[in-house]
């Protein structure tokens, strides 16, 4: 090849090698990485804000309190973190319902003062619960021995707020009815329990109320005693859980030391 060819050539490649960077803008490549970046950016960026979208469409709303705002009364109760009901305006949640619960039945107080089996239960019928269990132990409690073909004692726990009276019957020698899951004493059993709608069938010494009463269909808990006389206790502990079939679905019997009339002098 001729020196002026091979000069040529070499300009030639030269000149192209520039033109080459004049038509690309300076930094062009830089700019497509950052387009690049700013793709993942973007795509991060979506990714994020989708997921503070779900956030914002999963944030519970504020209940009770200074927010006196309520939930959904058929799907939803106010959860207050410290079990305080909202007193001095404490602030909840609106929660989803539980819609299955265990049957276990430790006791708990609804803050619509009411007995529930389990918080899940509690929750399950639109309300949060009350941390301890006062309103478990209320009403007036009493308790009497009729002999008869058995020995009887019978618990009795009236409410007279709500007009019902509570009852337990306990017999010997015989053992606990179906479905009364109960730890008694040895040689008793429990042979019912039952509500009530006057509370006055808490008083006096007749074994049948004379209100209108519903049979409890499920109780689990104990009574027990240590002093006796000569046939039956002279006071009586109760704990017992008791499930009725419709309102009050449930009720608690939970008191020491209940005298029992007529079974001691």
């Amino acid at each position: 090849m001729r020196p002026t060819n091979l000069v040529s050539l070499l300009l030639g490649l030269l000149l192209a090698a520039c033109d080459g960077t004049v038509e690309t803008p300076p930094g062009g490549g830089g700019a497509g990485g950052g387009g690049g970046d700013g793709g993942a950016d973007s795509s991060s960026g979506s990714a994020t804000g989708g997921g503070g979208g779900g956030d914002g469409g999963n944030t519970p709303v504020a209940c009770g309190g200074r927010a006196g705002a309520t939930c959904d009364a058929a799907t939803e109760y106010c959860d207050h973190p410290d079990d305080l009901c909202g007193r001095a305006d404490g602030e909840g949640r609106c929660s989803a319902r539980p819609e299955v619960c265990p049957a276990d039945c430790p006791g708990v107080c609804g803050c619509d003062g009411q007995f529930y089996c389990n918080t899940c239960a509690a929750h399950g019928a639109g309300v949060d619960v009350l941390a301890g269990d006062s309103c478990m132990a209320g009403g007036e409690y009493s308790a009497f021995y009729w002999p008869g073909g058995l020995d009887h004692v019978v618990v009795r726990k009236a409410d007279e707020a709500a007009d019902r009276c509570v009852l337990l019957y306990l017999d010997a020698p015989a053992e606990n009815a179906a479905g009364l899951d109960l730890v008694v004493p040895e040689g008793w059993g429990v042979s019912r329990a039952l509500v009530s709608d006057r509370a006055a069938d808490c008083k006096g010494s007749a074994m049948a109320p004379s209100g209108t009463a519903v049979n409890a269909t499920a109780a689990t808990g104990s009574v027990s005693w240590t002093d006796t006389g000569a046939i039956a206790p002279c006071t009586v502990d109760v704990d017992v859980s008791l499930t009725f079939p419709e309102a009050p679905a449930t009720e608690r019997l939970r008191a020491t030391g209940v005298a029992v009339e007529g079974a001691c002098p």
